[in-house]
């Protein structure tokens, strides 16, 4: 059986928000955020975008453009960890992940 999960390349990244949106309308039929899988974490540096994913078996994915890394369980900190904590984990939309899908940049993909 064939392990899928999401590899992102953070410095591709335009902080366009299509993967959050795109994850809360397949979760719950609504445009909203904050039922996504995934958010776009943004600092107050200029140009510094990265992602958080909460996923099933790794706990938080974070990519930050210095590097991804995780963080596992509830204690984590970190760029989003206290709104994404209380989310569902991403379930890859079924084997077709839809974020890969509309991200303009190629920062996410499909790592098998």
């Amino acid at each position: 059986m064939t392990v899928l999960r999401l590899g992102f390349e953070p410095l591709k990244c335009v902080a366009c928000g299509l993967c959050e949106t795109v994850c809360s309308l397949n979760r719950d039929s609504t445009l909203t955020p904050m039922s996504s899988s995934i958010i776009l974490h943004v600092e107050d540096k200029a140009d510094y975008f990265g992602l958080v994913l909460k996923t099933q078996d790794e706990g938080l994915v974070v990519a930050r453009p210095e590097g991804q890394g995780g963080e596992q369980g509830a204690g984590s900190s970190g760029p989003g960890a206290k709104p994404i904590l209380l989310r569902e984990p991403c379930d890859l939309c079924g084997g077709d992940p839809r974020c890969v899908k509309v991200c303009p940049t190629g920062c996410i993909t499909v790592v098998v």
